[in-house]
């Protein structure tokens, strides 16, 4: 009898050690804003630094899960398309990387810099998802506040803040297509940055 009880115990665990081997392996993707600055032909807008202090991302858009707008009120994160980092942290980056390639300060310090600047710049996403609540239109929305200051100051003044939204329109719901419009949208909230903080009577 307990030959049998073991030979039966060995026949279940073989045939559940069988049905785990063929269940299909769980596969994410994984994604990143693609924004790709150019160098100008000109020289820095402004000769002083700018350090890039961060920038927030409210929270149901700060998991790495890619999110939709079902309906409204309504938003569903996706659990097998991900960012491949933090979008704090890839948002922060793309924007030294913008700010250093675009030459608009003769220098810009990263969030890890131990140097000061005379200016300074963060900002909150508050906005980053696919919007899906009409199938026949699909875009992608990324918005952001930006804040300039001037972290020496006696007041810490704030010298410039702004909104900037951007939707894009996206040819479907898939996560790639959506993944790539938020690159383009935050591409073009980068541009009109661009054009603001050149514009900006900053002082040396």
């Amino acid at each position: 009898m307990n030959r049998l009880r073991a030979a039966l115990l060995l026949t279940l665990l073989l045939f559940s050690a069988g049905c785990s081997l063929s269940r299909p392996a769980l596969v994410k993707h994984y994604y990143l804003l693609d924004v790709s600055p150019k160098p100008p032909d000109t020289p820095p807008a402004h000769p002083g630094a700018i350090k890039v202090t961060g920038f927030e991302v409210a929270a149901p858009f700060a998991d790495r899960s890619l999110a939709y707008r079902i309906e409204q009120g309504r938003y569903e994160s996706d659990f097998y398309n991900e960012f491949f980092v933090l979008p704090r942290a890839m948002v922060t980056s793309k924007v030294v990387e913008w700010l250093t390639v675009r030459r608009i300060f003769a220098t810009t310090l990263p969030p890890s810099s131990g140097l000061d600047a005379a200016y300074a710049i963060e900002g909150l996403v508050t906005e980053m998802y696919g919007d899906l609540r009409n199938k026949a239109e699909i875009y992608a929305v990324f918005s952001v506040q930006v804040f300039v200051s001037q972290p020496n100051s006696p007041e810490r003044s704030i010298v410039f803040q702004r909104t900037y939204s951007q939707r894009v329109r996206v040819p479907d719901g898939s996560a790639e297509a959506i993944s790539r419009g938020l690159g383009q949208a935050f591409q073009q909230c980068l541009v009109d940055l661009e054009a603001d903080l050149r514009a900006l009577p900053l002082n040396p």
